[in-house]
């Protein structure tokens, strides 16, 4: 199998992965509270199913990563036929593909890894510091009491300044627990 064919599949599977993911996460028929929070209600072939309310906006955002992804890795495809062609073109035998080692290969897909997690959990940090409508939301309190010293104070200025008539969340808070540091 030739690279862009590979990188056409791999796309697809991305594709795949990141629509069902997608619509799954849309596909709700309402909401309601339950036990003092709230779930998401998705429709069932047996009656109901409940999603809790924190797996579907990632369920959404790791849909639309996948689907970038898979735009990606198009793009690099098309790229990489059409510098092909371009060579066969010219009268000029393609370039060798060039011959990348296990350790090469495994330490590539770790940083690509590690970079997405990294944006991802970059994004929500910050989605959470600058437009959450309020401070106790449970995934961005918990990133950004993981964060350092310098994230966090900066995170935690942020949210003081848009909900200072409030308890400060854990990682923003003095030693009483009941003021902003």
């Amino acid at each position: 199998m030739s690279l862009p064919n590979r990188f056409r599949l791999v796309a697809l599977i991305f594709f795949a992965g990141g629509l069902v993911a997608f619509f799954y996460a849309f596909r709700i028929s309402g909401w309601e509270r339950v036990d003092g929070g709230s779930r998401f209600v998705v429709p069932d072939s047996g009656g109901q199913q409940f999603v809790k309310a924190e797996i579907l906006p990632l369920l959404g955002q790791y849909g639309g990563i996948a689907i970038g992804l898979g735009v990606a890795l198009l793009v690099a495809a098309q790229i990489y036929t059409a510098r092909q062609r371009r060579t066969v073109s010219q009268d000029r035998p393609p370039a060798a593909p060039v011959k990348i080692g296990l350790a090469r290969t495994i330490a590539r897909v770790v940083l690509a890894i590690a970079i997405g997690v990294g944006v991802t959990f970059g994004y929500r940090w910050y989605d959470y510091v600058a437009n959450a409508t309020s401070p106790y939301d449970e995934v961005g309190i918990a990133i950004n009491s993981r964060l350092p010293e310098s994230l966090r104070a900066w995170g935690c200025s942020r949210l003081k300044e848009r909900f200072a008539r409030s308890i400060p969340p854990y990682g923003c808070s003095d030693a009483s627990g009941r003021g902003w540091r």
